[in-house]
């Protein structure tokens, strides 16, 4: 045997006099207990209310008042595809979709219709999931007000117990359903599958994958689903969610009206399903030969426990978890130190543990450098070794400590900014898990009791106990088949596991030094804006700060550093310099920090290293630090600029990781249409020009970076401060950092490299491309050829009139078809020219690209010939203007805006700046008119002027017999 219980005690052995390892506390739920607080020492945030009805239905409201007004709703079931029998398999997921297809009160393709009038949009706002142990119905309004509350409960009391389930309805939702169960074949999911199957082969979790099988959902019908629906759909098995701008005693009562006569169709409430059983197994691994994707070897220790820990949620179990936590977090931060230096001995490696109903799971994964996996599990193996001999440091544990109580504190700050759309989904996700949804304070306290149980030993002994009394097994995902196969994988292991151990080094405190450029910079001018309400300050260097204080997020500050100087400055005939450079910039530290040393350093601050990003017009760095934090954040995104380090790491694993999976890009449909896309509507520059694989790869790092440098030394900086902050102590760290830089000379874009950039001919016969991936996978495409950006007004117009496209897609290419899952339509433009085009694309299956792509074409025809109609029209400039409503409300936001001010402009940029007509937006848009969209339709949607794509499979499926033809 490769991999024995002794060898492995060996290794264990090496921890000294630990206590007996202690697994997760029992604690049974009380047999009356309507809440996971009942029976629990843990408390519920008061700042909810909780409710139950007399059918045993629960409900939550928390008000909060961010955005403005708006209300989300939440109706959890416990319907999950856990509760499907052998012949029921994705029958959770088919009613799911059913749901927007006719109720007793809400016709048939209304539901939607109904909400978009009201301003929320499908996808966005009105949507739903299954999963393992689920069904989650959600709806989020712009408001409670003109019956928009009493609408949404409405409609989820519908799909309480009042689904049509028709069968013509049924019949076109399979095909909705195989559509959405094509998509998202490919190497994942097959991998998974055989990943799931051979450690877990009698887990019902492996057997219910949420979509469910082929032959299960085209056999379904209305007799059948309404079994399921009926049996499962229960109030005592439903929780209602509400958080936002609401009265709660008039909610209440709301809910009381419209729930409490749903009565469940069975007496008895059904059993819980088997959840099947693991069993104990001997060393053993898979091999899984995969010529497209990167090579990954995945070490898993499965542990069999049928032990009934109950699910009552108490502190002790929580302290126990969070031990178990801060052990993982400490050797994954270890495992990360393995990748940060510049030569690391793999590309990628992952760490995770989890409890199942079945038992325990520690996870161990390796992406190896060039291959070499031996050398891969050889170099995390060595880490493991390490942490179970000799456990974890007090200042790793201390930097664990340090973030979790900053994340903790920032939580209790930031409560009174909470979004409700987030509020909503924290509160169903406990209530669902039957957690006790606790407040930030009390969560705080709680970790501040444990903070001296969180010692060097009781969290050697949290990370040892996953890996003892059982042996592994290990999967490797190669390009090429091996020698001796799943033998030769666990000698590697063994090998690994048995060698001489290396000496751990040991860290060395480092400090961060910040850069002290010179005196302060002196103000040259303050300037006010009016809108928004904000104040420009030019220092006697150019350097300009733009301040906007909000309240959107308390103590929070958004800061953009902004270079006037990006990759068009230079010509663009390398086409990867960006990217590897970019890289280097971004995936490094700064000076003497390395990255490692640098995500110590700043343990437990709300400073951090800054997002970094290389464009063609520009550099940005970004950050987002606490009020009192600024300063120093301020400090450190100077260090970014002036002293990167931007060693070889970076731009070395990239090109490892793009050698290693390029080939893959041509697996599945989607993937195969992205890779290519940039060769699909413009022409006459490089990067547009089909992807080269060795010429990204030849790419002159050295001469990137020199480009990068001169950019990041030379180019003009405008600096944007939006948040919960102050305005002296913004210009006192801006004036003592970027304010003390010598003046720029500044930097102009090469524009003229732009000036061949065209549109490729339209009115031709479509492009095929053909993919190597599921036989049930093809694209079909048409864009429309348009002007761009630079005529802002025509630009909006044109984003109205496309999501009217998308909705007809919906409506004809979904609903009336039955193809689809998802089709897709609407208007994009580049700023590299003054082009853009509308486009509608669906993934559908080989026989329906023809059928689909002539109805889409008949939708172009219909709005050449009739234009749009006012109910279409309100349905799309309702969601759009109460989307405008809360996008204000967020920092990002303004930064975007404000932002603007300064930034150079390209040949397809819009005209004038956005903030001038930033407060005009709602009225703008409720006055584009019926005529107006007609006229651009009329102008640009003709056959003519169409670009048309089609991705088909390699293996062409059978033909169907008989298939129908999707209705006009």
């Amino acid at each position: 045997m490769f991999w024995s219980a002794a060898l492995f005690s060996l290794v264990v052995a090496f921890v000294p006099q630990l206590c007996h390892s202690q697994g997760l506390p029992i604690a049974s739920t009380p047999k009356d207990a309507v809440w996971p607080w009942d029976g629990s020492d843990l408390k519920p945030d008061p700042t909810i209310v909780y409710g139950v009805l007399p059918n045993g239905m629960r409900y939550a409201i928390r008000v909060n008042k961010l955005p403005e007004k708006q209300v989300a709703l939440r109706l959890r079931l416990d319907a999950g595809s856990k509760y499907e029998r052998d012949d029921q398999r994705g029958f959770a997921h088919m009613i799911e979709h059913m749901a927007f297809n006719g109720s007793t009160n809400i016709p048939e393709g209304e539901l939607t219709k109904t909400m978009e009038r009201l301003g929320s949009s499908f996808g966005s706002h009105v949507n739903a999931h299954v999963n393992y142990n689920e069904t989650m119905y959600k709806l989020d309004l712009p408001s409670a007000d003109g019956g928009r509350l009493d609408k949404a409960l409405s409609i989820f009391r519908e799909t309480a117990d009042r689904l049509l389930l028709k069968e013509e309805a049924i019949k076109r939702e399979i095909g909705v359903v195989i559509s959405e169960l094509n998509d998202g074949e490919g190497p994942a999911r097959r991998i998974s599958r055989q990943i799931n199957a051979f450690y877990f082969p009698n887990d019902r979790e492996t057997l219910r994958e949420p979509i469910g099988l082929r032959a299960s959902v085209e056999g379904a019908n209305s007799t059948k689903l309404r079994e399921f629906y009926e049996t499962w759909y229960r109030p005592e098995r439903a929780i209602l969610v509400i958080s936002g701008d609401v009265d709660v005693e008039a909610t209440k009562a709301m809910i009381a009206a419209k729930f409490s006569d749903w009565k469940a169709k069975t007496k008895t409430a059904p059993p819980a399903p088997d959840n099947g059983s693991w069993t104990v197994t001997p060393a053993r691994a898979l091999v899984l030969v995969e010529p497209e994707q990167p090579v990954v070897a995945i070490v898993n220790l499965v542990r069999p426990d049928e032990t009934d820990y109950g699910e009552l949620d108490t502190s002790e179990r929580r302290a126990w978890w969070r031990l178990q936590s801060v052990a993982e977090n400490v050797f994954s931060r270890r495992l990360a130190s393995l990748q940060l230096v510049d030569n690391p001995p793999t590309t990628a490696v992952f760490f995770n543990t989890t409890k199942r109903k079945n038992g325990w799971v520690a996870t161990l994964a390796v992406v190896p450098r060039d291959g070499d996996w031996k050398a891969g599990l050889k170099a995390v193996s060595q880490e493991l070794r390490q942490a179970l001999a000799t456990g974890f440091t007090a200042e790793e544990i201390a930097e664990a400590i340090k973030d979790r109580r900053l994340g903790l504190e920032r939580a209790i700050i930031q409560e009174p900014t909470r979004r409700t759309t987030g509020l909503v989904s924290s509160i169903v996700s406990d209530l669902g898990t039957d957690d006790v949804p606790t407040s930030p304070v009390d969560e705080k306290a709680l970790f501040d009791l444990a903070i001296p149980d969180i010692t060097p030993q009781a969290v050697h002994e949290a990370f040892s106990w996953w890996w003892r009394g059982v042996e592994p097994g290990i999967t490797l995902i190669t390009k090429q088949p091996i020698a001796e196969g799943e033998t030769a994988v666990l000698s590697a292991w063994q090998s690994a596991m048995s060698g001489a151990l290396e000496k751990r080094e040991v860290k060395q405190k480092v400090e961060f030094k910040p850069l002290i450029p010179g005196p302060p910079g002196k103000m040259a001018k303050v300037e006010d804006l009016i809108h928004p309400k904000a104040k420009i300050v030019t220092f006697e260097n150019g350097v300009r700060l733009i301040f906007h204080k909000t309240n959107y997020t308390k103590d929070r500050a958004f800061v953009r550093v902004i270079i006037n100087a990006g990759f068009l400055v230079f010509p663009y005939r390398d086409v990867a310099w960006p990217m590897f450079a970019g890289a280097s910039w971004s995936g490094d530290g700064i000076k003497d920090l390395t990255l490692d040393q640098a995500i110590s350093v700043f343990a437990g601050r709300s400073t951090s290293l800054a997002g970094v990003s290389l464009g063609s017009t520009t550099l940005d760095i970004t950050a987002s630090p606490a009020a009192a934090d600024l300063p120093e954040q301020v400090q450190l995104m100077l260090s970014q600029l002036i002293e990167p380090r931007m060693g070889p790491r970076p731009a070395l694993l990239i090109r490892e990781m793009l050698s290693s999976t390029w080939d893959s890009a041509r697996l599945t449909a989607g993937d195969w249409f992205s890779f290519n896309s940039a060769t699909f509507f413009e022409t006459g520059h490089p990067m547009y020009d089909a992807p080269n694989l060795a010429r990204i790869l030849a790419s002159d790092d050295a001469q990137g970076k020199s480009w990068l440098t001169r950019l990041q030394r030379e180019g003009t900086i405008h600096i944007v401060v939006v948040g919960d902050v102050d305005f002296d102590p913004v210009v006192d760290a801006v004036a003592k950092t970027f304010g003390a830089l010598p003046t720029r000379p500044g930097l102009k874009l090469d524009v003229a490299q732009l000036s061949t950039i065209r549109s490729v001919p339209t009115g031709q016969a479509a492009r095929v491309l053909t993919h190597k991936g599921p036989a049930e996978q093809a694209i079909v495409h048409i864009s429309w050829r348009t002007p761009g950006y630079v005529d802002r007004d025509r630009a909006e117009k044109m984003g109205a009139l496309a999501a009217i496209m998308q909705l007809r897609l919906t409506d004809k290419v979904r609903e009336a078809s039955g193809k689809s899952y998802s089709p897709d339509g609407g208007w994009v433009a580049t700023l590299y020219a003054d082009l853009g085009r509308f486009y509608a694309q669906a993934n559908v299956e080989p026989d329906q690209v023809k059928p689909i792509a002539a109805v889409i074409d008949r939708i172009a025809a219909d709005l050449v010939r009739d234009g749009v109609s006012a109910d279409e029209l309100n349905r799309v400039i309702a969601p759009a203007v109460e989307a405008q409503g809360r996008a204000r409300q967020n920092n990002g936001y303004w930064s975007s805006m404000l932002s603007e001010l300064n930034t150079p402009k390209l040949p397809g940029s819009p005209s004038g700046y956005g903030l001038d007509r930033e407060a005009s937006t709602e009225t703008r848009l409720k006055a584009i008119t019926l005529k107006q969209l007609h006229e651009i339709a009329k102008r640009y949607l003709v056959p003519q002027n169409s670009i048309r794509i089609e991705v088909l499979p390699e293996k062409a499926l059978p033909p169907k017999a008989n298939a129908p033809k999707p209705k006009p």
